[in-house]
């Protein structure tokens, strides 16, 4: 079983996969002594048995069909959703009465009437301005305890070679992935070409439907609980504007966002949310199908996936324009999806611009708008208090983390003398 990154740091009593349920004192049938198999035993949760205790036995995933979420399971969940987060007001609000919370969610996915509450939408201003639908923070215990059982399914299936919201698959696993096989096409007969292709308007182009068909066939097919069938289809049935969305921003700040990147603007049948953690999840699962026909169709060697970001690597510049083509194709097709129009199919030598690094076949250097970042966050005012300092040096911590992964020693020591100028 593979253990989600979802649930790294989780406390010890988390079932990746939900199906056992896991002891609780909020209600009698949480107990593992409890589960009533549905052998035909009218004795329901063994509640005449004042002195025997029924042996929990090793269970096929076909008898947990109708198994229900625990309490405990969602106080795992709730743990996962706040660790390592500043509390906002809505989730202040939610914690005051976390008991009750947890409970009314435990019983609205049990009968099957959990919907998604309203977002909050607000707008990023770096690298570019977009929108972003954050959740109730209700509803961010749920996603916690949902992807994790779905992508106990799902991550036996994905290829080795698509990053980004799995274990050990973040951007510098990919740029070392990259690195290599760049290395491994130039150090031949040096030369060699990349393909680079980016989707255009990705979120907000996933059709939904096509999406939540991938997702039954494998919780069907592995008989995942109904309790997860009934929430993950909660969440795609309905348009994030149908469940009401409050808005964060001005209307100036909502105008930099071009018409056709807002939510709200996309095709009947599409989007996704940017900000949740099951729409992270969905991408993978939704362009899963790329992935496949990448590796298995057009049986490309050296190929990697970002999020929606993807590069092909090949000695052959005449091979990757025809697997330009049948991707154009399938994208469209397949998935209703468009490529962007700046496409890069460019000599090894000349760089890869990828997940803040250039790649080059000889090193790697940070790229010039990630550098640019990192001396102006430098830049403002000597920090006088405790709680700036610590800041500038956590800041400071991550760029030399990021540093760390290309060819940047004089220019981390640069970083440094910055930082040491304006303290």
């Amino acid at each position: 079983m593979t253990t989600s990154r979802y649930r790294q740091g989780c406390p010890a009593g988390s079932q990746v996969q939900g199906l056992a349920l896991s002891p609780d004192a909020s209600s009698p049938a949480d107990y593992a002594w409890n589960v009533n198999f549905n052998n035909g035993n009218a004795n329901v949760n063994n509640q005449n048995n004042t002195a025997f205790v029924r042996a929990v036995r090793a269970a096929r995933a076909s008898e947990y069909r109708g198994a229900k979420v625990s309490f405990r399971e969602l106080h795992d969940a709730w743990q996962c959703a706040r660790r390592n987060k500043v509390p906002s007001e809505n989730q202040l609000a939610f914690e005051a009465n976390w008991l009750d919370g947890l409970l009314e969610l435990q019983q609205q996915i049990n009968r099957g009437t959990w919907s998604p509450r309203p977002a909050t939408c607000f707008i990023a201003q770096r690298p570019k301005a977009r929108q972003i639908h954050a959740p109730d923070f209700a509803d961010r215990v749920v996603h916690h305890w949902l992807v994790p059982r779905i992508e106990a399914l799902f991550e036996p299936a994905f290829i080795h070679d698509s990053y980004s919201n799995r274990v050990g698959k973040g951007t510098h696993a990919a740029v070392d992935r990259l690195r290599d096989f760049v290395h491994h096409v130039h150090s031949g007969q040096g030369g060699g070409w990349y393909l680079q292709l980016d989707i255009r308007n990705f979120f907000n182009s996933i059709h939904r439907p096509t999406l939540y068909a991938a997702l039954k066939r494998r919780l069907q097919k592995h008989h995942a609980p109904r309790c997860v069938q009934q929430v993950t289809h909660a969440l795609l049935r309905r348009p994030v504007q149908a469940q009401g969305v409050v808005h964060r921003s001005t209307a100036a700040e909502r105008e930099r966002v071009p018409a056709y990147k807002r939510l709200e603007n996309a095709t009947p049948g599409c989007g996704l949310p940017i900000g949740n953690l099951s729409s992270q999840f969905f991408a993978n699962v939704y362009l899963d199908a790329l992935d496949q026909f990448v590796k298995h169709t057009l049986k490309a060697p050296r190929y990697l996936r970002y999020v929606d970001d993807f590069v092909l690597v090949h000695r052959d510049r005449a091979q990757l324009e025809a697997w330009q083509s049948a991707l154009t194709r399938f994208l469209r097709e397949q998935l209703r999806l468009e490529l962007k129009p700046e496409v890069h199919l460019r000599p090894l030598s000349a760089g890869i611009d990828f997940l803040g690094y250039v790649v080059y076949p000889t090193h790697t250097r940070v790229r010039r708008r990630v550098v640019r970042h990192a001396f102006a966050a430098l830049a403002g005012k000597p920090v006088r208090t405790r709680e700036g300092r610590e800041h500038r040096r956590a800041v400071l911590a991550s760029y030399i983390g990021h540093f760390a992964h290309a060819n940047a020693h004089r220019l981390t020591a640069n970083l440094i003398a910055s930082a040491r100028g304006k303290s």
